[in-house]
């Protein structure tokens, strides 16, 4: 065997070795091994993002409108040119009536091209409590302390430029942070999605366990066991049904009602497996688009028509609430089959030997069992949220204003279909990147000895 040398009878590759060290000392050196691949992309994107947001006005009224700016103020009242009188002369009431709290108002003039031309005067008001709605006289500026009101839909007033064709009254509550915070978290575009991806998650965390334990419960168990005392259990059932339905006291539908419950009660220790993969198998089977319009526009009419008759007013989940219930129930299959597959992963020794120690089997499977399958599941958890996120792109369907909306509807004002989805897409492409490096170091942090 033989190795190559260079002059002097020093081999190659510690001359190699010694030349790069000599770089890195000089600072010549890039560790390029040591940067990882979404290090590279980040990198590149933000380039892009950073070039396209400084040079061009389009890019950033996109961001701008994704973003769902200003979170310092907010806009009560919009006038047309056509509501204005002669010489600009405008009075706009503010309706719906302010809650109680310090504002500051001003009017801001805008141009037929989108340009502010313009603002009125500051108007510093407070709201007491329990104002009532009256109809008063047009404000003045108050330039100083907040004028007290006494009522909580107050007139403003003033004189618009020639060339202005908006007149827009806001609400800017810049020195309010708790309010900035509030409109930030009831902000539209990205921040509804993150908002929307960690609700919806978390409900899928918790329907992901329930049916995670159920799918590891056993396929085939004893019905002989306890089969007795279930039995008893279940004519106490039909008893309390006989007590509180009085329209059921007839032997047609007692007798029926009496089998089933007995059948259920006698089969009980077979149904966690039974029904926890039917629910995996079947929505694993459905899209996500289809579940999410099914619960948008036929759970909820449904729930709603229903709930008018059995509750006071009505169940109404129109919306968001649809959009989150529709993605938790979605992944929360997803999930149980990663909890099952960590739970599976752990040796059956372990649980023997906690069983062994005196503890029941929900003792073993919640201090021996789980707090090692969740370590092991964590890094598939975050590759589902990462999933999870781009798939909240999906509620656009129930009209939610999330990134995609948001850009759709950028693009439906501006006709610039390129810019408006470039921005999107490098949206989520920098939301997904950020959430893979955390979920790489989750995985480092919480790595089992050995693994």
């Amino acid at each position: 065997m033989t190795s190559d040398k260079v002059p002097g009878g020093q081999p190659a590759s510690l001359t190699v070795d010694a030349a790069t060290r000599r770089r890195g000392r000089m600072g010549l050196a890039v560790p390029w091994e040591n940067i990882p691949w979404w290090g590279i992309i980040v990198l590149i994107v933000g380039v892009i993002i950073g070039y396209s947001v400084l040079t061009s006005t389009r890019y950033l009224d996109a961001f701008y409108f994704i973003f769902d700016l200003p979170w310092n103020k907010e806009t009560l009242v919009k006038m047309e040119k056509g509501k204005l009188g002669e010489g600009g002369q405008w009075s706009a009431t503010i309706k719906p009536p302010l809650e109680p709290g310090r504002y500051t108002l001003y009017a801001e003039y805008v141009n037929e091209a989108g340009e502010t031309i313009g603002r009125s005067p500051v108007y510093r008001i407070e709201i007491p409590p329990d104002t009532p709605e009256l109809e008063l006289e047009p404000l003045t500026p108050a330039p100083e302390a907040p004028l007290k009101l006494e009522t909580s839909t107050p007139t403003l007033a003033g004189v618009a430029p020639q060339e202005a064709a908006e007149v827009l009254i806001y609400d800017d509550f810049s020195d309010q942070p708790m309010r900035i915070l509030s409109r930030i978290w009831r902000a539209n575009g990205v921040f509804l999605t993150i908002r929307v991806t960690i609700i919806a998650f978390a409900g899928a965390l918790i329907l992901g366990l329930i049916f995670g334990l159920m799918r590891v419960a056993s396929r085939s168990p004893d019905l002989t066991v306890n089969a007795g005392w279930r039995l008893l259990v279940g004519a106490g059932l039909v008893a309390l049904i006989w007590v509180v339905m009085p329209a059921w006291r007839n032997w047609r539908t007692m007798v029926p009602a009496t089998l089933i419950v007995e059948a259920i009660m006698f089969l009980l220790p077979a149904m966690p497996y039974t029904f926890s993969t039917l629910y995996v198998e079947v929505v694993r089977g459905i899209p996500m688009l289809v579940i999410i319009l099914y619960m948008g526009f036929a759970v909820t009419p449904a729930l709603r028509n229903a709930s008018k008759d059995w509750v006071t007013g009505e169940i109404d989940l129109r919306g968001l609430p649809a959009a989150i219930i529709g993605l938790a129930f979605g992944y929360g299959a997803y999930l149980a089959e990663v909890y099952r597959a960590g739970i599976e992963s752990i040796p059956k020794g372990q649980m023997e030997a906690a069983r062994s120690l005196g503890m029941s089997y929900f003792q073993a499977m919640r201090y021996v069992i789980l707090p090692q399958a969740i370590r092991v599941v964590l890094p598939p958890l975050g590759n589902d949220f990462i999933a999870m996120l781009k798939d909240s792109s999906l509620i656009s369907v129930v009209a939610l204003p999330e990134v995609l909306q948001q850009g759709r509807l950028w693009i439906s004002r501006n006709f610039r279909a390129f810019e408006g989805f470039n921005s999107v897409a490098m949206l989520y492409l920098v939301m997904t990147l950020l959430l893979s490096l955390l979920v790489r170091f989750i995985e480092r942090k919480s790595a089992l000895p050995g693994r």
